[in-house]
């Protein structure tokens, strides 16, 4: 695009996606990834044989997922806030959206297949682990470990492509 010669575009431009995608993730596209989400996690939960279940729901209009499992033989649940497991999805998403205005469409679709491919894999087993908190110490560890953690991967992913595709280079 002629209007993405320069750097300052180039960021103007990014910041407006990055503001509406942040927008349309308010007004529910969190709410459809976090069901997505939550579809895999149950499904993988299911093929290996668990019996928990992990859902999205809205608790004193704050959004969570709620594990469901059963601890010796009772049933109970326990909640987990989805800010710092989803959010990092608004970056990620800005980023490979800005990625189909300054690359060629095949490089910006494949960065986009490994970058959520890996992003989507790490918040399912993100959420595996969750369900496991209560029953062991390694997933109580690992969750403890990846918590806080999800902001710093989008940026490694957002940092990892502008290392081998250079969009802010001088030209």
């Amino acid at each position: 695009m002629r209007l993405l010669n320069s750097n300052r575009n180039k960021i103007i431009f990014l910041l407006i996606i990055t503001l509406l995608i942040f927008i349309g993730w308010q007004i529910g596209y969190e709410a459809i990834h976090a069901r997505i989400l939550a579809w895999f996690t149950n499904g993988l939960l299911k093929i290996s044989g668990s019996h928990k279940i992990i859902k999205y729901e809205i608790s004193d209009r704050v959004p969570i997922f709620m594990v469901y499992e059963l601890i010796r033989g009772k049933g109970t649940r326990f909640p987990q806030e989805i800010g710092p497991i989803l959010q990092p999805t608004v970056i990620l998403l800005a980023w490979q959206l800005f990625l189909f205005f300054v690359l060629s469409l095949k490089q910006a679709f494949r960065l986009v297949l490994i970058n959520f491919g890996i992003f989507l894999a790490l918040q399912v087993f993100f959420l595996v682990q969750l369900t496991g908190y209560h029953a062991s110490s390694v997933h109580k560890f690992l969750y403890s470990l990846m918590v806080d953690s999800f902001y710093i991967i989008a940026l490694i992913l957002v940092i990892k492509d502008t290392l081998f595709y250079p969009v802010f280079r001088k030209k």
